[in-house]
């Protein structure tokens, strides 16, 4: 793990540390205050053990995946605009009704997985056009 990661992990842990601090002494009223810190703290953890172990010997970065990451990226963007269009068509039509924090984290994880998946795909196919 290179000091990056290292740093990123440490200020993770303090992050969640924190939080849990602030909600154990009662010195946040909002929980709000509470959640922001954790997540943020969860969130940091994560990237710093997935990207500090998973690229031990790979090629970081080249020409290929630098063209596999945009294409794969633009591709995600394509099916999320698509599907932006199918729940406003749905929504305008009476079909169906959505609130707002289900519609953000359906359109969250679509654009993240969406984009991993194709990328993930394209390096299967060798090098894009």
């Amino acid at each position: 793990m290179r000091l990056k990661q290292s740093v990123l992990l440490v200020f993770g842990i303090l992050l969640v540390l924190a939080g849990i601090a602030l909600q154990s002494t009662g010195i946040a009223v909002e929980s709000t205050a509470v959640v922001a810190l954790v997540s943020a703290g969860v969130v940091m953890v994560i990237v710093a053990v997935i990207t500090g172990f998973s690229r031990q010997d790979e090629v970081i970065s080249d020409e290929r995946t630098r063209r596999i990451g945009a294409y794969g990226t633009t591709y995600s963007w394509v099916l999320t605009l698509i599907l932006i269009l199918a729940f406003l068509w749905l929504d305008f039509l009476g079909l169906a009704s959505f609130d707002l924090q289900g519609t953000l984290l359906v359109l969250l994880f679509t654009m993240l997985l969406s984009a991993r998946i194709f990328q993930w795909y394209l390096s299967r196919q060798g090098d894009v056009a």
